[in-house]
């Protein structure tokens, strides 16, 4: 076996291993708080060592940017899929957004952490702002689809508040169930849509 291929082989372990890691992780995140989670119980449903998840990361803050990291990356991938035939309507993309964060509700507390100020070293704050700026691209194209010819990029950074705003009001409103919490949600991101078209037009 040449070197390469060998290289190859061992990357695909790797990439494997970690994304063992990281299935483990989001299965128990979803299921309560991910701060409250540890490292031994990440370890145990991925059946691995403890070890093992340090020889991909050196703290648990680093493991759950990755995560982070990996939905961010499917949100957008599935905008980008929503624009193949023709750019994304504003209503189109709110309402994918929102029931995105209905649907993964771990993503949108651990965006929320980090925005607040997570601890994160520069090279995390850079992964992070690099994931952040692709998600607000594909806000910015559909604005500038829906007519906005000026200030695209702060209009994309009012849209992109709006939503999440939609999500720290109701997200966990008390006394509702999840399909009414996602039937208020997904409405107020109609009209979220409507009120920035209108301001456009």
């Amino acid at each position: 076996m040449t070197n390469t291929k060998l290289q190859t082989l061992k990357q695909t372990e790797r990439d494997s291993r970690r994304q063992i890691i990281l299935d483990a992780a989001l299965t128990l995140f979803a299921a309560r708080d991910f701060r409250s989670v540890t490292v031994r119980e990440i370890a145990k449903q991925a059946g691995i060592s403890i070890g093992t998840i340090y020889n991909y990361y050196s703290n648990l803050t680093e493991l759950f940017l990755d995560v982070f990291l990996n939905s961010a990356e499917e949100i957008t991938q599935l905008l980008d899929q929503l624009s193949d035939q023709e750019p994304a309507t504003l209503e189109t993309l709110c309402e994918l957004y929102i029931g995105y964060l209905n649907d993964n509700m771990t993503f949108y507390q651990m965006m929320s952490h980090f925005m607040l100020g997570g601890d994160l070293t520069p090279d995390a704050t850079q992964k992070l702002d690099t994931q952040m700026k692709a998600l607000m691209n594909r806000m910015e194209t559909a604005l500038i689809g829906a007519g906005l010819g000026k200030n695209t990029r702060m209009t994309a950074h009012a849209l992109f508040s709006a939503l999440n705003g939609i999500m720290i009001s109701y997200a966990r409103y008390p006394g509702k169930t999840d399909a009414d919490i996602r039937r208020h949600t997904l409405r107020l991101a109609k009209m979220i849509a409507g009120i920035f078209k209108s301001n456009i037009s």
